[in-house]
């Protein structure tokens, strides 16, 4: 059957007016095998073959897709809401979410990583378990009381969590427990678990327990049983592991304060007897920086080490008048050496009780190790005499005349210093340069903020 032909300027349309855009010649094939339908010059196709020739011969062409007839969403009337976007339907999600104070979902996402990191064997937490575990112990005023940086820091290695089911007895004898869900109640007697009426239940944040063996203290008044009242998480560390805890701090802390005796210069060649004694009595202490620590003319209060930081060795220069003024000059100082790391004050001054000849400032943040004098006095004979033929004066003598000149050299730079600042400044200032600003600040930002903040010295005329 011979199909018309159009050219570009004309449209094809089927008998109900719709135009056709085109053949589908799948379509065309099945049509065309359709048994018993023969070419009518020839021979007549069945009756059969010709009906469903006429029912099917519409699906050979193409024709355009209906477009429904939108409704604008601003649109008002009885018609049916279209459906909302996502971003849309999550608004109330964020509102609730908003609603709820964001460091409560903070902390409820840290107790959640902790407690699946206190899971873990000890040997198997990451680096970055151990960070969560001693962030959500800092929260605890019941640990942060009871246990020093250090101990609080290593104490995430050692605990462990234990879930109990409701109606469980919680012996509280070998350990320090920490609820971190649920909560118990606790009892305090010793022959038998009879509940104590007057003590009320514990929830998350208490505690039952202490961290050191019964066998040490009086456990009168410790809790020694708890019944759990609801299925609970508690946070469990053991007297075994926390008397291990401590015995590698003092261990730790023991060899740092040898190796900070031994690396300064005057202990160098001191044999390992002495430098023990000298270990068991310091005390590490940190000063804030521009704090004097010894005065001149006064006993030093303490020997120190420094471990970290600076110190400024100051003396006065006694009877220099400062020829500027017409009524005399105050107490000047002098710079007249440092003291760094790995250096030491205060032996000879302490065990000779001479009064020190200098000032000595802390020029940064000193982290030192201090002696008492009463315990330095409290040495063996040997170790003192040791320390007074090793050790030697913090500043040394230095005649009068030599301060003065020194203070002299110091003055005139520092006048230096001040007069090139100053040459320097007014020579930007009559050039038109400012500094701080437009060009020339330090923390340049985008060229627009910049350029608000320029300033013109000489306007046009």
């Amino acid at each position: 059957m011979p199909l018309p032909t159009a050219s570009r300027s004309t449209q094809l349309l089927d008998t109900d007016g719709q135009r056709i855009i085109g053949i589908n010649y799948s379509q065309l094939r099945a049509l065309c095998r359709i048994s018993g339908l023969r070419d009518g010059d020839i021979s007549r196709s069945s009756e059969e073959a010709h009906e469903e020739f006429m029912n099917s011969y519409q699906r050979i062409f193409l024709r355009p897709k209906k477009l429904m007839p939108a409704i604008p969403l601003g649109q008002e009337g009885n018609v049916n809401t279209p459906q909302r976007p996502k971003a849309i339907e999550s608004q109330p999600s964020q509102k609730r979410n908003r609603s709820q104070p964001q460091g409560k979902q903070t902390q409820e996402m840290l107790f959640n990583h902790v407690i699946k990191a206190l899971k873990k064997i000890p040997i198997e937490r990451s680096q970055q378990d151990l960070q969560a575990i001693h962030k959500m112990l800092k929260m605890f005023p019941c640990l942060t009381t009871q246990l020093a940086k250090p101990e609080l820091h290593k104490v995430s290695s050692i605990a462990i969590i234990e879930t109990w089911d409701r109606g469980q007895i919680v012996f509280g004898h070998n350990g320090f427990f920490l609820i971190l869900k649920g909560s118990v109640k606790p009892y305090i007697s010793h022959e038998a678990p009879k509940e104590d009426q007057k003590t009320p239940a514990i929830g998350v944040g208490g505690f039952f327990g202490s961290f050191e063996s019964p066998h040490s203290k009086d456990t009168s008044m410790i809790m020694q049983y708890a019944l759990t009242l609801e299925a609970c998480e508690i946070l469990k560390i053991s007297h075994s592991g926390y008397a291990k805890l401590k015995k590698e701090i003092l261990a730790q802390d023991y060899v740092m304060k040898e190796s900070l005796i031994q690396g300064c210069q005057f202990y160098l060649d001191w044999p390992k007897l002495s430098i023990d004694h000298l270990a068991k009595l310091i005390q590490l202490k940190t000063f804030p920086a521009n704090q004097v620590l010894v005065k001149e003319g006064k006993v030093c209060p303490f020997v120190a080490y420094i471990r970290e930081g600076e110190c400024t060795i100051l003396q006065d220069i006694g009877s220099l008048i400062n020829p500027g003024k017409k009524k005399g000059g105050g107490i000047k100082f002098v710079v007249v050496g440092k003291l760094g790391c790995m250096e030491s004050f205060g032996e000879v001054s302490i065990l000779e009780e001479q009064p020190s000849p200098c000032t000595v400032v802390t020029a940064t943040e000193v982290q030192a190790g201090i002696i008492p004098p009463e315990a330095l006095r409290g040495l063996d004979s040997v170790t003192i005499s040791l320390m007074l033929q090793t050790a030697q004066p913090t500043c040394g003598k230095i005649s009068q005349e030599e301060i003065n000149k020194e203070y002299v050299r110091q003055e005139k730079s520092k006048e230096w210093d001040h007069i090139k600042k100053r040459v320097l400044s007014d020579a930007l200032f009559y050039n038109g340069i400012q500094q701080g600003c437009g060009k020339w600040t330090l923390n340049r930002g985008p060229r627009k903020t910049a350029d608000k903040y320029k300033l013109s010295m000489f306007p046009s005329s």
